[in-house]
């Protein structure tokens, strides 16, 4: 259980570090005239994939249910962050949300990674 904890950390901070990441090259794609589609990929593979694992490893942890709810909650954040660009999607002002979702995304991330540290930490001196 302890393991899976500490492992619930690392993917929590590789989390937030990928965020980090997706915002350099959503502005490498609109502001330095290089193509969105890394942005695009690294959202879809990187993005997803880590809120999944992360989800698996909490409740193997036992990490609690505020960490496993909050986490379900950045697994559906980060699923609905593409719906946001779809062209179709009207009225238009809508698309802006995927940048507001963005910066949810990346607080709650950080927030993960920050409380799992502490109970991380607090086991070790417990121990």
């Amino acid at each position: 259980m302890h393991v899976a904890r500490k492992i619930f950390v690392g993917l929590a901070w590789l989390f937030v570090l990928a965020v980090a990441i997706q915002f350099l090259l959503a502005g490498l794609g609109v502001l330095g005239g290089e193509s969105l589609e890394p942005h695009r990929q690294w959202g879809f593979i990187v993005l997803h994939l880590i809120p999944i694992l992360m989800l698996i490893v909490a409740i193997v942890g036992r990490m609690g249910r505020i960490v496993i709810v909050l986490t379900v909650v950045l697994f559906l954040l980060v699923f609905l962050q593409p719906l946001f660009v779809d062209p179709e999607l009207d009225p238009r002002w809508l698309r802006s949300l995927h940048v507001v979702n963005a910066l949810f995304i990346f607080a709650l991330g950080h927030h993960l990674a920050q409380r799992g540290t502490k109970t991380v930490r607090g086991m070790a001196v417990a121990a």
